[in-house]
């Protein structure tokens, strides 16, 4: 059987230093090349980025816009791509040679599959082994197919920007990308996204996430609760748009999907916010909102948890918990 055109979008700002050795493992891969359709979509860098993209601009398509934010630059790859099969590659992550391949053979199993998505790897900045499986050290599930949406939305699954892949006609229903989302991008293409069509999974990791100085978005904040307010406000605004979106889909049964949830993990994220911004009663208005649907034991104990952080808990000790649910993870990582 012939295999689909694979649209590889990278949007990219200032990581010059990495880009080469996304593009690279591009180039590896073990599916045909002619059927690898590759944009990247620089948002304005101002490093050498177009440098090191010399020696590629005939392999490549090349697109540059002045700073807009990821969705936008998320978008403008979609708008331009061509493929049956689109997916993703951020420009500081690589993939391993058989990746496409893998996906393809994926999407071919089942025609009800919309969605393939893998584990990857966490290496550093200079490509060492940090975790073998990201989802094993940070306790993300595995194995799960079919309808996920609303394992998507408690954080049960990892939707790393370099994990997932789309068939086109499910994407399309869910571009354009709100661009007013500034972190949280591939949580809202896979949650969106999920609601539509079944998923497939591959547990081989087929690729490698790169942990570096500048993209410590699932860990900023750990030393300045200023940034770590910013982050929970970003998260809760795009699970706010999440919330909008799938409430619009058309053709959708929606109470296939336990709304509450994301309900409940947007007010926690609000509540951290308000008191990070020394706005308590705010925070404290919003811990009805952690009780919402139907709650199993593990529920009501995080929301009770939540709801005792913001009334009693300093604001200067998030930073700690923070360090210390890192260090969990790193625990059970080793375990």
């Amino acid at each position: 059987m012939e295999g689909p055109t694979i649209s590889v979008i990278i949007p990219t700002y200032n990581n010059g230093h990495f880009i080469r050795s996304a593009l690279e493992s591009i180039f590896k891969q073990t599916y045909p090349g002619d059927k690898i359709e590759i944009i990247v979509v620089d948002d304005g860098s101002t490093d050498n980025t177009y440098d090191m993209l010399n020696d590629y601009m005939d392999q490549i398509i090349y697109i540059y816009q002045e700073q807009m934010g990821i969705a936008a630059a998320r978008n403008r790859g979609i708008a331009l791509s061509k493929g049956k099969i689109i997916t993703f590659l951020d420009s500081d992550d690589v993939w391993l040679e058989d990746r496409i391949s893998r996906v393809i053979d994926k999407f071919k199993e089942d025609n009800k599959i919309g969605i393939v998505y893998h584990p990857v790897e966490m290496i550093d900045r200079d490509g060492r082994i940090i975790y073998k499986n990201f989802n094993v050290a940070f306790g993300y599930i595995s194995e799960k197919e079919g309808w996920i949406t609303n394992d998507i939305i408690s954080g049960k699954i990892f939707c790393g920007g370099s994990t997932f892949s789309f068939k086109r006609e499910v994407l399309e229903k869910v571009y354009p990308i709100p661009l007013d989302i500034r972190r949280g991008v591939d949580f809202y293409l896979a949650s969106v996204s999920s609601c539509l069509t079944q998923a497939g999974y591959i547990p081989e990791v087929l690729g490698r996430y790169r942990l570096h100085e500048r993209n410590t978005t699932m860990f900023a904040g750990q030393d300045n609760y200023q940034e770590l307010g910013i982050v929970n406000r970003d998260f809760a605004y795009m699970r706010r748009r999440v919330i909008e979106k799938i409430r619009d889909l058309k053709g959708f049964n929606i109470e296939s999907v336990d709304m509450n949830i994301i309900e409940r993990i947007q007010a926690k994220e609000m509540i951290f916010f308000q008191i990070l911004n020394g706005r308590r009663l705010r925070a404290i208005r919003e811990i009805p909102s952690l009780f919402k649907g139907r709650l199993n034991l593990q529920d009501i104990l995080k929301a009770c948890a939540v709801s005792f952080m913001a009334l009693f808990v300093p604001r200067f000790f998030y930073t700690k918990i923070v360090k210390i649910y890192g260090l969990i993870g790193r625990m059970r990582s080793i375990s």
